[in-house]
């Protein structure tokens, strides 16, 4: 067949005929982008991991289908700079709409009083986006599993309600089962506490004697902390149902805080010794140095064979689930009990793991442009269909009643039952609390560190740190008061007959009872600082 020849420079005249068919299209026979979408949104979380930004996606696509004036944008930041970009962003005026946040954020604690929006007022109504499903008609925040316990109890205004939250998590023991059977020869199956150390312990035995670079438990400051307040927790119930003076079941920070100052517990408390024992126990199971690394550096660790197991929440199943090439088993981790043979003395019973408090907290930026469509894309991520749909594309539990958990996770929300109060913030107080037990934990964990030698330090040190962080709690808690008057008034004289002026009525009271209990509260502090100088 003879070849055709083209003419010369005919490559570029398509080139550019296609170049201005193309701009042609755009201005005559299609509409601007800006037009269809009026308004962008944007929402920012450090959930990286796989499965969530999927998940959100998918909500995101759903929700522009049925509001087509607005565009929703996912922004996805590192959580090793989240704290850094949050508080720049925030500071500069250019944070997004909606923003995840967590009390745990080291420095962090002033941002909801300076510039995050009570959604309080909204939560009281019913979600328009459960209409036709069991939640309708059922006001917002009655709709998600846990009543916001948690938005509840971080407000930095007590009686309001600034998040909403998108998922619930729990924590879980995966198991590197080929070899867990190479190493034991058997099958990782514990009905004890003390089976479990035992398996660590003679993991550990074998790598001694094979010289392989191999852990029982993969390490990071995040897994080792997560870890951490599953056990420790044990020994301590009696002596945390001694702080709980108001018997609400829980304890603040603030509460543990000033029983410390006020001598009601140590370091060197005997119960206390007993949590550090079992802190002890895994951290040796751990690499060496693990406080420095991330929990990144942990999921290598278990992927690449040199550790049994990886102690992480369920926020990490799809991760492991997609990039494991080993069978991988998941499980609880087995309950220290009253028969232990190290610390079963010291131990009332079964710490209960909870109800399932929601977690993923997302807030409203109160410099936000365009707060109402912010708040509509907050009331369909946390609907019954959005809900739904972010737990199928991300194979994350769903934080909404009425919402189905999908077959793959279902028996992530099995919860052991047992006494309240497992987990108090023994080691996590505050800013300068965490640092000093960061500071001194080589210690406790180190070849020739002990229980007693870390618990004397702490001792010394945790008064002066405990102080700090209760004055900064103090001083965060009157930063939300003290603007507060100038607007209820102006929400008192707003409020009249109509229905506009009714809802500055409820704002009115609203703020008034939340100032009253933050005026409490501070006061509180204060007269228990000036009692324990």
């Amino acid at each position: 067949m003879k070849a055709v020849r083209l003419p010369k420079g005919f490559g570029l005249t398509l080139l550019v005929v296609a170049y201005l068919f193309s701009l042609w299209w755009v201005f005559t026979r299609s509409s601007p982008i800006t037009e269809k979408r009026p308004v962008t949104i944007r929402i920012a979380h450090w959930q990286i991991e796989r499965g969530p930004p999927e998940g959100m996606e998918a909500v995101i696509k759903r929700y522009e289908e049925l509001n087509p004036h607005v565009n929703v944008e996912q922004l996805l930041i590192p959580g090793a700079v989240y704290k850094q970009w949050l508080r720049t962003n925030l500071a500069g005026g250019t944070g997004t709409d909606i923003l995840e946040w967590g009390a745990w954020l080291a420095g962090q604690k002033d941002l909801p009083a300076r510039y995050f929006e009570p959604l309080t007022a909204e939560l009281a109504q019913p979600n328009p986006y459960n209409v036709g499903t069991s939640q309708e008609g059922v006001p917002w925040e009655r709709t998600f599993h846990d009543n916001l316990i948690g938005p509840r109890r971080d407000s930095p205004d007590p009686g309001q309600i600034y998040a909403v939250t998108i998922t619930e998590v729990s924590v879980r023991l995966f198991c590197n089962v080929e070899l867990y059977r190479e190493i034991l020869g058997e099958e990782p199956v514990f009905e004890t506490y003390d089976q479990f150390r035992q398996a660590l312990r003679r993991i550990g035995e074998y790598a001694r004697r094979t010289g392989r670079p191999l852990h029982g438990l993969a390490g990071s400051r995040d897994n080792g902390l997560w870890l951490t307040q599953s056990v420790w927790g044990a020994p301590l119930l009696a002596l945390n149902h001694s702080f709980d003076d108001a018997g609400y079941l829980y304890l603040y920070n603030r509460q543990v805080l000033g029983a410390f100052l006020e001598g009601r517990w140590d370091y060197e408390n005997p119960n206390v010794l007993a949590g550090l024992q079992l802190v002890r126990e895994l951290s040796q199971s751990m690499k060496p140095g693990y406080l420095q690394l991330r929990r990144d550096d942990a999921m290598l660790e278990f992927f690449s064979g040199n550790a049994v197991f990886l102690f992480t929440g369920t926020w990490d199943a799809t991760t492991i689930r997609r990039t494991a090439p080993f069978e991988v088993s998941i499980m609880r981790l087995p309950a220290v009990l009253p028969d232990d043979p190290v610390v079963g003395s010291y131990v009332r019973g079964p710490a209960g793991e909870g109800m399932g408090e929601t977690a993923m907290a997302m807030y409203l930026n109160n410099s936000s442009p365009h707060k109402q469509e912010a708040i509509d894309f907050l009331k369909f991520l946390t609907s019954v269909e959005g809900n739904q749909i972010f737990a199928e594309h991300s194979l994350w539990l769903p934080a909404i009643t009425g919402a189905e958990i999908p077959e793959p996770i279902r028996n992530f929300r099995s919860y052991r039952q047992g006494y309240a109060l497992g987990q108090a913030p023994y080691d996590l107080i505050g800013s300068e609390v965490s640092m000093q037990w960061d500071q001194n934990f080589h210690l406790l964990s180190g070849e020739n560190g002990s229980v007693e030698k870390f618990a004397a330090q702490l001792d010394r040190v945790m008064p002066a740190a405990i102080r700090a962080d209760l004055e900064n709690e103090a001083r965060n808690t009157l930063i939300l008061v003290k603007p507060q008057d100038s607007l209820i008034v102006a929400h008192a004289q707003l409020a009249d007959e109509t229905p506009e002026g009714a809802r500055h009525r409820g704002r009115q009271h609203e703020m008034e009872m939340g100032q009253t209990m933050s005026e409490g509260l501070a006061f509180q502090m204060k007269l228990q600082l000036e009692r324990t100088r």
